[in-house]
């Protein structure tokens, strides 16, 4: 009897998969980009997070986020940006944190750190004498931190931040980019947890699956020529 609900419960869970599969739909957890945008890494499906750290939506899918990006398999290129959006200079002070950290490469590292620090520690890092204590207590050079905070080519990343959101037309956060084509958020599916990277992983099967003929076919052309 064991035995055989186990063999049930297994049979019921790869129909819920089934149905979790069959279930996303264009248009209701995920939707088509109006201007598909070319990826950074030809021949890898990307997935990009724009989010910021002042947002408690973001806050919140994060963890869930962090999880999963620690599992990708090797065709996947996860890329984070930070919003900013013109005229909101709160925002901008936050962008910095993330431009300063992804410059000495540490900022993934770091992600959640600076989520907890300002949305549950209430700490204000828009100050810098703040946020330089706060860079301290983490155990990063402070010295480093500050050249790169404080920098020109900073400022110019603000700027590259800021037309990356004309580009991908983010309006609201956390959103992801699925391989430049699709376009999915925790807004779409209801829910702020692991759903929304459930629907991802979706789209990234959905592209995968679709680049193999396209591969084949690349790959009996060189054959061909040959």
């Amino acid at each position: 009897m064991t035995r055989w609900i186990k063999s049930l419960l297994l049979a019921v869970g790869l129909v819920a998969a089934t149905v979790a599969q069959a279930d996303i739909k264009e248009g209701t957890e995920y939707k088509l980009m109006a201007q598909p945008v070319p990826v950074q890494v030809p021949g890898k499906i990307e997935v990009i997070e724009f989010f910021w750290y002042g947002c408690p939506h973001c806050f919140h899918v994060e963890p869930y986020v962090e999880q999963w990006a620690a599992k990708l398999p090797s065709d996947v290129n996860f890329i984070r940006y930070h919003v900013v959006w013109q005229g909101r200079s709160d925002i901008e002070a936050h962008a910095k944190i993330f431009i300063a950290l992804n410059q000495m490469g540490i900022a993934g590292k770091y992600q959640q750190a600076v989520f907890n620090a300002i949305q549950r520690d209430g700490v204000e890092l828009r100050r810098e004498d703040t946020l330089y204590d706060w860079v301290k207590k983490q155990g990063i050079d402070v010295n480093k931190f500050k050249a790169a905070y404080t920098s020109f080519s900073a400022s110019a990343e603000v700027g590259k931040l800021g037309q990356l959101v004309d580009t991908y037309h983010i309006d609201g956060v956390p959103t992801f980019i699925v391989d430049g084509k699709f376009v999915t958020a925790p807004s779409m599916v209801g829910k702020e947890d692991g759903t929304v990277l459930t629907v991802i992983d979706q789209l990234i099967a959905k592209e995968r699956a679709a680049k193999k003929p396209a591969a084949a076919a690349a790959t009996g052309e060189t054959k061909k020529k040959k």
